[in-house]
């Protein structure tokens, strides 16, 4: 009888050392994550840092607004803060429950059909509460964003660059949803593929928040909620891009074939 088997001692030390590597990989794109987003915040976007003395004022805030001679309406701007904090959070459990729906995992507990249904409420609601945070900003002249600015990315006069992130993570996120009435169309892969196009969707709206205003920059409490969701987001990504232990016994053990062949 010859063994055609992988090793055990080999394949136990891949599913040992399957942890150590999510970890290590989590670190590194944390790391990189937050250099990119210093980078673009120097390069991109530097008159969203922090307004010293006898610097000109955050663009869109309400000094900003009070140098120009435009009126600035306070409660717009705390529907728009609050809104895009709900949003947010939303966001982060819609991709999060996306994943467990994907890897059925507590399914013996809770039925697929209830995790399917909150995934999409959730998602529905981030993006009205998105929305919501955008239109607010319709009312504020000091951002000059009209219709067509809030409609096309990269178009408005006040911090084009991040705010233009912003439309783009938001329609994208809105296109990905759409696609779930096309997906007898296109096949169950060919749109799981589209599908997975909701980590870019976080990734554009992550830059928006952390180019947009200097307050996710600082250690308070705002800054540790958008990084909590970020890394709870590249790990549930982690998780999706890295073997499991199924995939690890299914290359180990191919479909089909035998532990030994007689």
């Amino acid at each position: 009888m010859t063994d055609v088997a992988v090793p055990t001692g080999r394949r136990r030390a891949a599913l040992v050392t399957t942890p150590a590597l999510t970890l290590l990989l989590a670190g590194g794109l944390c790391a990189a994550a937050l250099v990119l987003g210093l980078v673009l915040a120097l390069v991109l976007a530097p008159h969203a840092v922090a307004a010293a003395p006898g610097q000109a004022p955050i663009p869109g805030s309400p000094l900003d607004a009070y140098d120009k001679h435009v009126p600035y309406d306070t409660g717009s701007h705390k529907i728009a803060r609050l809104a895009a904090l709900v949003a947010y959070a939303l966001m982060v459990a819609t991709v999060v429950l996306g994943v467990v729906l994907r890897l059925r995992f507590m399914q013996r507990a809770v039925n697929r059909a209830t995790f399917y249904g909150a995934h999409m409420t959730l998602a529905l609601s981030a993006m009205i509460f998105g929305g919501i945070h955008g239109l607010t900003f319709v009312y504020q002249p000091v951002w000059r964003i009209g219709w067509t600015q809030l409609a096309v990315p990269f178009t408005g006069g006040v911090q084009r660059v991040p705010v233009g992130l912003g439309i783009l993570g938001t329609e994208l996120a809105i296109a990905v949803a759409c696609s779930v009435w096309l997906q007898r169309r296109l096949g169950y892969h060919r749109w799981l593929r589209f599908h997975q196009l909701a980590y870019v969707c976080f990734g554009l709206i992550w830059l928006h928040i952390f180019l947009v205003h200097p307050e996710p920059r600082h250690l308070d409490l705002v800054a540790v909620g958008v990084a909590a969701g970020a890394g709870t987001i590249l790990l549930a990504f982690l998780i999706r891009a890295l073997p499991s232990r199924s995939r690890l016994r299914q290359r180990a053990f191919p479909a089909g074939g035998t532990e030994g062949a007689r």
